[in-house]
């Protein structure tokens, strides 16, 4: 079968991108073709779809077999946008829809050694950041933390995985603690990887990982208000 992999969460983590890869009767997958996304676009020059064209040649969407989908936590356009175009090629194709979080593609891209545990921080703002526990069997369980909740959470021998974006005092509780901070990798082969422990689920029902209600829409509030039923 033919799967399609979208990572694009986190623009500002080096090599963001898109791949096709052919899957054999075992499960292993063969990469058909790849393409990575811009770190830095216009505000209205998205390079998502043609990427995919790209890495897809002249395969058609109908061909695809499965959509797999990197939902986040990340940056909130650039999460959406991923996620609103994988449901949409799985509905238009009749293709599986396969949901994967980020902290796992971060765990199995690189830094946490197989069977070691790994916090990975992502969506860091103000003194929060979200942070999710993947252990050695790839389950994950994420919640939003600050200094005190990040030490709560991290166990001796655990891998720490963060972008540039972690927030300062999260990072001295780390050095306190003794632990060093691995750089966060996301990329389409890390997800292809994540592929078996993927979740299937309803292009209808996709919802991207988002830790904090949108700047923009706290802003709107700010200035008028909640709206009825809000």
């Amino acid at each position: 079968m033919l799967c399609l992999c979208i990572e694009a969460t986190n623009p500002s983590i080096p090599t963001p991108g898109v791949l096709l890869a052919r899957i054999d009767a075992d499960g292993r997958p063969e990469v058909l073709g790849e393409r990575h996304l811009a770190t830095k676009s216009g505000r209205h020059d998205d390079p998502l779809m043609p990427a995919i064209a790209e890495a897809c040649g002249g395969v058609p969407p109908s061909d695809v077999d499965e959509v797999l989908v990197s939902i986040g936590p990340g940056g909130f356009t650039a999460t959406r946008i991923a996620c609103a175009t994988a449901a949409t090629l799985a509905e238009l194709a009749g293709a599986a829809l396969l949901a994967c979080p980020a902290a796992l593609v971060a765990a199995r891209g690189g830094g946490a050694a197989p069977g070691r545990a790994a916090i990975v921080l992502l969506a860091g703002k103000r003194d929060t950041a979200y942070a999710t526990r993947v252990d050695g069997s790839m389950t994950a369980a994420g919640r939003t933390v600050d200094a005190d909740g990040f030490a709560d959470l991290v166990e001796a021998g655990d891998a720490v995985l963060a972008d540039e974006h972690l927030p300062e005092p999260i990072a001295e509780r780390a050095r306190q603690l003794g632990l060093a901070i691995e750089p966060i990798s996301l990329t389409p082969r890390g997800l292809l990887a994540c592929r078996p422990v993927a979740a299937r689920i309803d292009p209808a029902h996709l919802r991207p990982i988002y830790p904090r209600e949108p700047e923009a829409v706290t802003q709107w509030r700010a200035r008028h208000g909640r709206a009825p039923g809000d």
